[in-house]
């Protein structure tokens, strides 16, 4: 009986194990708490009394989709994108596949992702190393919801 038991618990503890992402993969939900453009090194603050956005992100096997709102002033927007992705490490590449700006479909964004407990960082354009542009770059930051 006792062996029947700890066998029972090795096998739920290595099944359990098979089902688990790697630590820095994006699987799920996320919502963006923070975007900055940071252009030869002056930050501009997306989320202030002047802009309001509204963004979430998912991950579901090696598809993503975003959606959100963008309210400067008093004008809105709807922002959306979906496609494929591949994960290198820190290095997270997207194949855009319908985008809000028709331009963008069919392209590849190289993009520096890394996840800290619930919190995802999002620095792109990046290099194959995964350094910035240093003309011009975005750092978002996520919040995991599930």
């Amino acid at each position: 009986m006792k062996k029947v038991f700890l066998l029972s618990v090795i096998m739920a503890l290595i099944l359990s194990a098979c089902g688990k992402s790697p630590k820095n993969y994006p699987e799920g939900t996320w919502k963006m708490v923070q975007m900055q453009m940071i252009e030869k090194g002056k930050k501009t603050n997306y989320f202030s009394d002047r802009y309001k956005v509204s963004q979430i992100k998912m991950w579901s096997g090696k598809h993503f989709m975003f959606v959100g709102k963008y309210e400067v002033d008093t004008t809105s927007s709807y922002r959306y994108g979906v496609g494929t992705f591949t994960l290198d490490g820190n290095i997270y590449e997207e194949t855009i596949m319908y985008h809000f700006d028709q331009a963008y479909e069919g392209n590849k964004n190289k993009i520096w992702l890394e996840i800290r407990n619930d919190t995802l960082i999002h620095i792109f354009p990046v290099d194959n190393s995964g350094k910035p542009d240093q003309n011009r770059h975005w750092c978002e930051r996520y919040i995991r919801l599930q």
